[in-house]
Protein backbone atom coordinates (compact mmCIF):
# COMPACT_ATOMS: atom_id res chain seq x y z
CA UNK A 1 0.00 0.00 0.00
CA UNK A 2 2.53 2.49 -0.86
CA UNK A 3 2.19 5.93 -2.26
CA UNK A 4 2.15 7.59 -5.60
CA UNK A 5 3.36 11.06 -6.60
CA UNK A 6 0.94 13.71 -5.37
CA UNK A 7 0.51 15.08 -8.87
CA UNK A 8 1.01 12.05 -11.12
CA UNK A 9 1.70 12.22 -14.79
CA UNK A 10 -1.51 11.93 -16.79
CA UNK A 11 0.09 9.02 -18.62
CA UNK A 12 -0.05 7.07 -15.35
CA UNK A 13 -3.65 7.84 -14.52
CA UNK A 14 -4.53 4.17 -14.95
CA UNK A 15 -2.28 3.36 -11.98
CA UNK A 16 -4.53 5.47 -9.76
CA UNK A 17 -7.54 3.46 -10.83
CA UNK A 18 -5.66 0.21 -10.26
CA UNK A 19 -4.67 1.31 -6.75
CA UNK A 20 -8.23 2.11 -5.83
CA UNK A 21 -9.55 -1.11 -7.37
CA UNK A 22 -7.21 -3.10 -5.13
CA UNK A 23 -8.71 -1.63 -1.96
CA UNK A 24 -12.11 -3.30 -2.30
CA UNK A 25 -10.86 -6.92 -2.07
CA UNK A 26 -8.94 -6.07 1.13
CA UNK A 27 -11.98 -4.43 2.72
CA UNK A 28 -14.15 -7.41 1.81
CA UNK A 29 -11.60 -9.97 2.98
CA UNK A 30 -11.50 -8.24 6.37
CA UNK A 31 -15.29 -8.03 6.57
CA UNK A 32 -15.08 -11.23 8.61
CA UNK A 33 -13.75 -9.14 11.51
CA UNK A 34 -17.30 -8.05 12.24
CA UNK A 35 -17.95 -11.60 13.46
CA UNK A 36 -15.05 -11.61 15.93
CA UNK A 37 -15.56 -11.58 19.69
CA UNK A 38 -12.58 -11.80 22.05
CA UNK A 39 -10.19 -12.81 19.29
CA UNK A 40 -12.35 -15.55 17.78
CA UNK A 41 -15.00 -15.58 15.03
CA UNK A 42 -18.41 -16.33 16.51
CA UNK A 43 -21.17 -17.69 14.32
CA UNK A 44 -19.09 -16.95 11.24
CA UNK A 45 -19.85 -18.67 7.97
CA UNK A 46 -18.07 -17.39 4.90
CA UNK A 47 -21.09 -18.06 2.70
CA UNK A 48 -23.38 -16.08 5.02
CA UNK A 49 -21.65 -12.78 4.32
CA UNK A 50 -23.70 -10.21 2.38
CA UNK A 51 -24.04 -10.84 -1.37
CA UNK A 52 -21.75 -13.84 -1.10
CA UNK A 53 -22.69 -15.19 -4.52
CA UNK A 54 -21.56 -11.94 -6.14
CA UNK A 55 -18.57 -11.18 -3.94
CA UNK A 56 -17.28 -14.71 -3.32
CA UNK A 57 -13.83 -14.23 -4.96
CA UNK A 58 -13.19 -11.21 -2.74
CA UNK A 59 -14.38 -12.90 0.45
CA UNK A 60 -12.18 -15.91 -0.27
CA UNK A 61 -9.08 -14.37 -1.86
CA UNK A 62 -9.20 -10.65 -1.08
CA UNK A 63 -5.99 -10.96 0.94
CA UNK A 64 -4.11 -11.39 -2.35
CA UNK A 65 -4.64 -7.70 -3.04
CA UNK A 66 -1.61 -7.15 -0.80
CA UNK A 67 0.56 -8.83 -3.44
CA UNK A 68 -1.09 -6.70 -6.12
CA UNK A 69 -0.30 -3.58 -4.09
CA UNK A 70 3.33 -4.63 -3.81
CA UNK A 71 3.44 -5.03 -7.58
CA UNK A 72 1.94 -1.56 -8.07
CA UNK A 73 4.52 -0.14 -5.66
CA UNK A 74 7.33 -1.72 -7.64
CA UNK A 75 6.01 -0.18 -10.84
CA UNK A 76 5.72 3.29 -9.29
CA UNK A 77 9.07 3.23 -7.53
CA UNK A 78 10.92 1.93 -10.57
CA UNK A 79 9.26 4.53 -12.79
CA UNK A 80 10.06 7.38 -10.43
CA UNK A 81 13.28 6.46 -8.64
CA UNK A 82 15.31 3.74 -10.37
CA UNK A 83 17.30 5.95 -12.73
CA UNK A 84 17.72 8.96 -10.37
CA UNK A 85 18.92 6.69 -7.57
CA UNK A 86 21.29 4.83 -9.91
CA UNK A 87 22.69 8.18 -11.06
CA UNK A 88 23.18 9.34 -7.46
CA UNK A 89 20.82 12.30 -7.70
CA UNK A 90 18.56 11.05 -4.87
CA UNK A 91 20.49 10.54 -1.60
CA UNK A 92 19.12 7.95 0.78
CA UNK A 93 18.31 10.60 3.38
CA UNK A 94 15.99 12.32 0.91
CA UNK A 95 14.47 9.03 -0.20
CA UNK A 96 13.81 8.07 3.44
CA UNK A 97 12.25 11.44 4.23
CA UNK A 98 9.85 11.16 1.31
CA UNK A 99 8.73 7.74 2.49
CA UNK A 100 8.49 8.76 6.14
CA UNK A 101 6.45 11.88 5.44
CA UNK A 102 4.03 9.93 3.27
CA UNK A 103 3.51 6.89 5.48
CA UNK A 104 4.19 7.68 9.11
CA UNK A 105 1.75 10.45 10.14
CA UNK A 106 -1.39 8.42 9.39
CA UNK A 107 0.19 5.27 10.77
CA UNK A 108 0.93 7.00 14.07
CA UNK A 109 -2.58 8.47 14.33
CA UNK A 110 -4.38 5.20 13.60
CA UNK A 111 -2.02 3.25 15.87
CA UNK A 112 -2.80 5.52 18.82
CA UNK A 113 -6.54 5.33 18.14
CA UNK A 114 -6.49 1.54 17.86
CA UNK A 115 -4.34 1.25 20.99
CA UNK A 116 -6.80 3.27 23.08
CA UNK A 117 -9.81 1.37 21.76
CA UNK A 118 -8.07 -2.00 22.14
CA UNK A 119 -7.19 -1.33 25.75
CA UNK A 120 -10.79 -0.31 26.39
CA UNK A 121 -12.08 -3.47 24.69
CA UNK A 122 -9.80 -5.66 26.77
CA UNK A 123 -10.70 -3.84 29.98
CA UNK A 124 -14.40 -4.52 29.44
CA UNK A 125 -14.08 -8.09 28.15
CA UNK A 126 -10.96 -9.17 30.04
CA UNK A 127 -9.81 -10.68 26.74
CA UNK A 128 -6.69 -10.89 24.62
CA UNK A 129 -8.10 -8.51 22.05
CA UNK A 130 -10.79 -7.96 19.45
CA UNK A 131 -9.06 -9.66 16.47
CA UNK A 132 -5.29 -9.39 16.89
CA UNK A 133 -3.81 -11.03 20.00
CA UNK A 134 -0.58 -9.19 20.80
CA UNK A 135 -1.85 -6.02 22.47
CA UNK A 136 1.12 -5.43 24.77
CA UNK A 137 3.78 -2.79 25.28
CA UNK A 138 6.51 -4.57 23.31
CA UNK A 139 4.32 -4.94 20.24
CA UNK A 140 3.21 -1.33 20.60
CA UNK A 141 6.85 -0.22 20.44
CA UNK A 142 7.40 -2.37 17.34
CA UNK A 143 4.33 -0.83 15.73
CA UNK A 144 5.47 2.64 16.75
CA UNK A 145 8.66 2.21 14.71
CA UNK A 146 6.88 0.37 11.88
CA UNK A 147 9.04 -2.72 12.40
CA UNK A 148 6.29 -4.98 13.73
CA UNK A 149 6.79 -7.65 11.07
CA UNK A 150 10.51 -7.58 10.48
CA UNK A 151 10.93 -10.63 12.68
CA UNK A 152 10.16 -14.08 11.20
CA UNK A 153 6.47 -14.87 11.34
CA UNK A 154 3.55 -12.49 11.51
CA UNK A 155 3.07 -11.01 14.96
CA UNK A 156 -0.45 -9.62 14.58
CA UNK A 157 -1.09 -6.64 16.84
CA UNK A 158 -2.97 -3.35 17.08
CA UNK A 159 -3.78 -2.02 13.58
CA UNK A 160 -2.93 -5.36 11.99
CA UNK A 161 -3.11 -4.41 8.29
CA UNK A 162 0.02 -2.28 8.71
CA UNK A 163 2.02 -5.52 8.52
CA UNK A 164 2.35 -5.29 4.73
CA UNK A 165 3.71 -1.75 4.95
CA UNK A 166 6.18 -2.81 7.63
CA UNK A 167 7.49 -5.55 5.35
CA UNK A 168 7.52 -3.25 2.35
CA UNK A 169 9.83 -0.83 4.17
CA UNK A 170 12.52 -3.50 4.05
CA UNK A 171 12.03 -3.80 0.31
CA UNK A 172 12.25 -0.02 -0.11
CA UNK A 173 15.72 -0.18 1.43
CA UNK A 174 16.66 -3.15 -0.75
CA UNK A 175 15.35 -1.36 -3.83
CA UNK A 176 17.40 1.74 -3.04
CA UNK A 177 20.56 -0.29 -2.47
CA UNK A 178 20.19 -2.38 -5.60
CA UNK A 179 19.30 0.66 -7.71
CA UNK A 180 22.33 2.50 -6.35
CA UNK A 181 24.41 -0.48 -7.49
CA UNK A 182 22.88 -0.21 -10.94
CA UNK A 183 20.52 -3.18 -10.73
CA UNK A 184 18.01 -1.65 -13.12
CA UNK A 185 18.40 -3.51 -16.40
CA UNK A 186 15.62 -5.95 -17.38
CA UNK A 187 17.80 -9.05 -17.03
CA UNK A 188 18.89 -7.89 -13.58
CA UNK A 189 15.30 -7.30 -12.51
CA UNK A 190 14.36 -10.75 -13.79
CA UNK A 191 17.25 -12.23 -11.80
CA UNK A 192 15.88 -10.67 -8.61
CA UNK A 193 12.42 -12.06 -9.42
CA UNK A 194 13.86 -15.50 -10.14
CA UNK A 195 15.96 -15.47 -6.98
CA UNK A 196 13.12 -14.48 -4.67
CA UNK A 197 10.81 -16.92 -6.46
CA UNK A 198 13.28 -19.73 -5.90
CA UNK A 199 13.61 -18.89 -2.20
CA UNK A 200 9.82 -18.96 -1.89
CA UNK A 201 9.40 -22.19 -3.88
CA UNK A 202 12.10 -24.00 -1.90
CA UNK A 203 10.59 -22.73 1.37
CA UNK A 204 13.97 -21.53 2.60
CA UNK A 205 12.17 -19.03 4.81
CA UNK A 206 8.59 -18.15 5.62
CA UNK A 207 9.32 -14.45 6.01
CA UNK A 208 6.84 -12.42 3.91
CA UNK A 209 9.63 -10.16 2.67
CA UNK A 210 10.44 -12.84 0.08
CA UNK A 211 7.04 -12.51 -1.58
CA UNK A 212 7.22 -8.76 -1.24
CA UNK A 213 10.53 -8.70 -3.14
CA UNK A 214 9.07 -10.99 -5.81
CA UNK A 215 5.98 -8.87 -6.44
CA UNK A 216 7.76 -5.53 -6.02
CA UNK A 217 10.27 -6.44 -8.70
CA UNK A 218 7.52 -7.96 -10.82
CA UNK A 219 6.10 -4.44 -10.75
CA UNK A 220 9.50 -3.08 -11.79
CA UNK A 221 9.58 -5.51 -14.72
CA UNK A 222 6.03 -4.43 -15.60
CA UNK A 223 7.25 -0.84 -15.75
CA UNK A 224 9.94 -1.87 -18.23
CA UNK A 225 7.44 -3.96 -20.20
CA UNK A 226 5.11 -0.98 -20.37
CA UNK A 227 7.89 1.20 -21.73
CA UNK A 228 8.56 -1.42 -24.41
CA UNK A 229 4.82 -1.62 -25.13
CA UNK A 230 4.65 2.15 -25.61
CA UNK A 231 7.49 1.96 -28.14
CA UNK A 232 5.53 -0.44 -30.34
CA UNK A 233 3.89 0.98 -33.47
CA UNK A 234 0.23 1.84 -32.74
CA UNK A 235 -1.04 -0.91 -35.04
CA UNK A 236 0.98 -3.51 -33.09
CA UNK A 237 -0.28 -2.58 -29.65
CA UNK A 238 -3.78 -4.00 -29.89
CA UNK A 239 -2.65 -7.47 -31.09
CA UNK A 240 -0.06 -7.54 -28.30
CA UNK A 241 -2.59 -6.53 -25.68
CA UNK A 242 -5.13 -9.00 -27.07
CA UNK A 243 -2.63 -11.83 -26.75
CA UNK A 244 -1.93 -10.81 -23.15
CA UNK A 245 -5.65 -10.70 -22.36
CA UNK A 246 -6.12 -14.14 -23.95
CA UNK A 247 -3.34 -15.43 -21.69
CA UNK A 248 -5.10 -13.85 -18.74
CA UNK A 249 -8.39 -15.55 -19.60
CA UNK A 250 -6.58 -18.87 -19.87
CA UNK A 251 -4.99 -18.26 -16.48
CA UNK A 252 -8.40 -17.48 -14.99
CA UNK A 253 -9.82 -20.74 -16.37
CA UNK A 254 -6.93 -22.70 -14.86
CA UNK A 255 -7.41 -20.93 -11.53
CA UNK A 256 -11.14 -21.69 -11.50
CA UNK A 257 -10.57 -25.42 -12.02
CA UNK A 258 -7.83 -25.45 -9.40
CA UNK A 259 -4.81 -26.02 -11.64
CA UNK A 260 -3.31 -22.56 -11.10
CA UNK A 261 -2.91 -21.28 -7.55
CA UNK A 262 -4.75 -17.99 -6.90
CA UNK A 263 -1.54 -16.18 -5.99
CA UNK A 264 0.06 -17.19 -9.28
CA UNK A 265 -3.02 -15.90 -11.08
CA UNK A 266 -2.56 -12.56 -9.29
CA UNK A 267 1.07 -12.56 -10.48
CA UNK A 268 -0.29 -12.91 -14.02
CA UNK A 269 -3.27 -10.60 -13.61
CA UNK A 270 -1.59 -7.58 -12.05
CA UNK A 271 1.06 -6.80 -14.71
CA UNK A 272 -1.42 -7.29 -17.57
CA UNK A 273 -4.07 -5.20 -15.80
CA UNK A 274 -1.56 -2.40 -15.15
CA UNK A 275 -0.48 -2.15 -18.78
CA UNK A 276 -4.06 -2.42 -20.03
CA UNK A 277 -5.30 0.30 -17.68
CA UNK A 278 -2.41 2.59 -18.58
CA UNK A 279 -3.29 2.09 -22.25
CA UNK A 280 -7.06 2.42 -21.91
CA UNK A 281 -7.57 4.92 -19.08
CA UNK A 282 -6.55 8.24 -20.60
CA UNK A 283 -9.49 10.59 -20.03
CA UNK A 284 -9.39 13.97 -21.72
CA UNK A 285 -11.50 15.70 -19.09
CA UNK A 286 -9.45 17.35 -16.34
CA UNK A 287 -12.35 16.79 -13.95
CA UNK A 288 -12.40 13.06 -14.64
CA UNK A 289 -8.63 12.87 -14.22
CA UNK A 290 -8.83 14.61 -10.87
CA UNK A 291 -11.64 12.31 -9.77
CA UNK A 292 -9.52 9.25 -10.56
CA UNK A 293 -6.52 10.75 -8.77
CA UNK A 294 -8.75 11.37 -5.74
CA UNK A 295 -9.76 7.71 -5.76
CA UNK A 296 -6.11 6.67 -5.83
CA UNK A 297 -5.33 9.03 -2.95
CA UNK A 298 -7.80 7.12 -0.75
CA UNK A 299 -5.83 3.89 -1.00
CA UNK A 300 -3.52 4.18 1.98
CA UNK A 301 -6.16 5.83 4.17
CA UNK A 302 -8.76 3.16 3.50
CA UNK A 303 -6.19 0.50 4.31
CA UNK A 304 -5.40 2.02 7.71
CA UNK A 305 -8.86 3.23 8.70
CA UNK A 306 -11.04 0.19 8.04
CA UNK A 307 -9.85 -1.80 11.04
CA UNK A 308 -10.30 1.08 13.53
CA UNK A 309 -13.87 1.41 12.24
CA UNK A 310 -14.45 -2.30 12.81
CA UNK A 311 -13.03 -2.05 16.32
CA UNK A 312 -15.30 0.93 16.99
CA UNK A 313 -18.31 -1.15 15.92
CA UNK A 314 -17.19 -3.93 18.25
CA UNK A 315 -17.05 -1.45 21.14
CA UNK A 316 -20.53 -0.11 20.35
CA UNK A 317 -21.94 -3.66 20.44
CA UNK A 318 -19.58 -4.99 23.11
CA UNK A 319 -22.30 -5.97 25.55
CA UNK A 320 -24.52 -7.53 22.87
CA UNK A 321 -22.14 -8.60 20.06
CA UNK A 322 -24.84 -10.77 18.53
CA UNK A 323 -26.85 -7.64 17.72
CA UNK A 324 -24.21 -6.38 15.28
CA UNK A 325 -25.97 -6.80 11.88
CA UNK A 326 -22.97 -8.17 9.96
CA UNK A 327 -25.24 -10.29 7.73
CA UNK A 328 -27.05 -7.21 6.43
CA UNK A 329 -26.14 -5.83 2.99
CA UNK A 330 -26.88 -2.39 4.41
CA UNK A 331 -24.20 -2.88 7.03
CA UNK A 332 -21.74 -3.88 4.31
CA UNK A 333 -22.60 -0.79 2.25
CA UNK A 334 -22.33 1.43 5.31
CA UNK A 335 -18.94 -0.05 6.17
CA UNK A 336 -17.59 0.53 2.67
CA UNK A 337 -19.14 3.98 2.36
CA UNK A 338 -17.90 5.15 5.75
CA UNK A 339 -14.41 3.75 5.13
CA UNK A 340 -14.03 5.51 1.79
CA UNK A 341 -15.54 8.75 3.11
CA UNK A 342 -13.16 8.75 6.06
CA UNK A 343 -10.29 7.89 3.73
CA UNK A 344 -11.04 10.86 1.47
CA UNK A 345 -11.30 13.25 4.43
CA UNK A 346 -8.19 11.78 5.98
CA UNK A 347 -6.11 12.33 2.87
CA UNK A 348 -7.27 15.90 2.48
CA UNK A 349 -7.08 17.06 6.08
CA UNK A 350 -4.46 14.78 7.67
CA UNK A 351 -2.15 12.96 5.27
CA UNK A 352 -1.52 15.67 2.71
CA UNK A 353 -1.05 18.54 5.22
CA UNK A 354 1.21 16.42 7.45
CA UNK A 355 3.28 15.34 4.45
CA UNK A 356 3.66 18.91 3.25
CA UNK A 357 4.52 20.18 6.75
CA UNK A 358 7.24 17.57 7.27
CA UNK A 359 8.81 18.22 3.89
CA UNK A 360 8.87 21.93 4.56
CA UNK A 361 10.20 21.71 8.10
CA UNK A 362 12.89 19.10 7.52
CA UNK A 363 15.73 20.67 5.44
CA UNK A 364 15.77 17.82 2.95
CA UNK A 365 12.10 18.41 2.32
CA UNK A 366 12.75 21.82 0.81
CA UNK A 367 13.79 20.14 -2.40
CA UNK A 368 10.02 19.92 -2.96
CA UNK A 369 10.26 16.45 -4.43
CA UNK A 370 7.01 14.53 -4.40
CA UNK A 371 6.35 10.88 -3.79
Amino acid sequence: MSSQPSQPSHSLIGIELARFACTLPVLLWHYQHFYFVNGLPVGFETSAQPWYGLLKPFYLYGYLSVQAFWCLSGFIFFWKYAKPVAQGSVPFSKFALLRFSRLYPLHLLTLLIVAVMSWRYEAINASAGFVYPNQDASHFVLQLFMVSDWRPGLNWSYNGPIWSISVELLVYALFYGLSRLGVTKPWMVMAVIAGSGAVYALKLTTHPVVLCVFFFYLGALTCQANEAFQRLPPDARWPTLSAALALLVSGLALAVIGVLRPMFFVALLTPIAIIALLHWVQPKSARVKQAIVSLGNMTYSSYLWHFPLQLLAALVFIHQPGDLPAHSPWWLLGYLGLTYTLAALSYRFIESPAQQWLREKVPLGRARATA
